[in-house]
Order: structure tokens, then sequence, then C-alpha cells
């Protein structure tokens, strides 16, 4: 395990963070959530996404040469997109479905009463 992913954990233990308000996100986009900070290395960022009426979760790191997942409209209503290359990412596994690309890391959501817990 990375050293920046023990400071996550560090951060938040075996509990989840919460997300005050994500049920505000509307179907068919993604917003960004930052958890710690990511620049000194003891935090992550993730892409929160509204498809099908479920909120779905990515890490905003793209695990193609360091492009950044992004928020903003989906493509095509369900995709979340690397700009880089242009890659689409299914939220709910992290496959790229048009192309050849690792999976993006996914993480659990709970969502309730208009928030939403991640695990990170």
């Amino acid at each position: 395990m990375s050293s920046w992913l023990k400071s996550v954990f560090s951060l938040f233990g075996s509990k989840p963070a919460v997300i005050r308000g994500a049920g505000k996100l509307e179907e068919g986009f993604a917003k960004k959530v930052v958890f710690g900070d990511p620049l000194a290395g003891q935090g992550v960022e993730v892409i929160l996404c509204r498809v099908e009426g479920q909120l779905k979760a990515l890490d905003a790191q793209c695990p193609h040469e360091d492009g950044q997942i992004i928020e903003g409209p989906l493509h095509e209503g369900k995709y979340a997109v690397c700009p880089l290359h242009n890659f689409w990412f299914d939220p709910a596994n992290g496959e790229v479905v048009n192309s050849a690309c690792k999976r993006a890391k996914t993480y659990k959501v709970r969502e309730s009463d208009g928030d939403c817990e991640i695990w990170l």
C-alpha cells in the first residue's frame, strides 16, 4: 500500500467520509470532491457521479499518464471523462468503454437523507 493511501486511511480510518448535500447532484453530472490535502500527499480527489438515479464514485486520477477525470456533464449522461485522451469511464465499475486503459479506482457510496457516505 502506498504511503499516501496509508495517510488517507489514517485520516478517515474505517469510517466513511460524509459528503453533505450530495443528493443535490443532478442526473448525468459529475462533481469533484477533495478529501485531505492531495498536493501534500495526504488526501484524495474523487469524482462523484449521478447515473440512473444512483451516486457512484471513482478516483479523479486517470490510470493513464496522470490525466484527471473531470467534473461536469457525463458523456452520454453516464460516462466520466478524462479529457487528456478522451477516455470514458463507467462510474459503476471504473471500466474504460472506448479504449484500452486500466480501470479507474472506484469507491463504495451510500446515499441517505440528501448526503452520502463514501469509503476511501
